[in-house]
């Protein structure tokens, strides 16, 4: 089991934003997380990814505790085990593709492998802008930009929190397509957090939060 959630309750003062059932996804599994805004979709990839801690429950990635780490701990399992696709670009302003992808594989693994980077920067199609800077990025090229970036670890799970809602019909499917490959690809199990139900039909999993 790659994902073990069990009674996660989230509060934010008296509000409760989050309160889910068990949830488990097997390894090499694909789930669809489904609601509209203000759902709880994101607080729920925050706590399973480790950013937050929930304010009841427990999340158990790959066998190891997420929400009962330290923050140190954390961070480790984080690096070493999770790949994210944010709704904001996150690579760093300073430095090319290349190098962004070299930087993800060394904190990741302690190591870079140039040729692995490569491999991946074509994957997504962006061969021909490996030595770009983000800001020399288009909106589209971004996004597949940030898919290398989050599997440059190799990371067995890979969460893309609202990946399709800016895109036309054309680019969504576009979209899911990558990552649905480049998940298959490395067996990497894919998470996507989304209120697009144009994607639906691509996940024999669903997990539907209501407002």
């Amino acid at each position: 089991m790659l994902i073990e959630a069990r009674g996660i309750v989230h509060r934010l003062g008296e509000r409760t934003v989050l309160d889910l059932p068990d949830l488990t996804v097997d390894a090499g599994a694909h789930l669809l997380l489904l609601g509209p805004s203000g759902s709880g979709k994101t607080t729920l990839i925050n706590i399973l990814t480790g950013l937050i801690t929930p304010t009841a429950g427990e999340v158990r990635i790959d066998g190891r505790s997420m929400s009962g780490a330290n923050p140190a701990a954390r961070d480790a399992l984080r690096r070493e085990t999770i790949g994210m696709v944010f709704q904001t670009l996150r690579l760093i302003p300073a430095l090319t593709l290349r190098q962004n992808l070299s930087l993800a594989q060394t904190l990741a693994r302690g190591r870079s492998d140039a040729a692995e980077a490569a491999t991946l920067i074509a994957r997504v199609g962006l061969a021909h802008r490996a030595d770009a800077r983000p800001r020399e990025l288009s909106q589209g090229e971004g996004q597949r930009a940030a898919i290398a970036r989050a599997l440059a670890a190799r990371p067995k799970l890979l969460v893309a929190d609202e990946p399709t809602s800016a895109l036309d019909d054309a680019n969504a499917t576009t979209m899911v397509d990558l990552l649905l490959e480049s998940a298959a690809a490395q067996g990497s199990t894919l998470v996507i957090a989304t209120h697009d139900r144009r994607i639906r039909d691509r996940f024999a999993h669903t997990l539907e939060l209501a407002a």
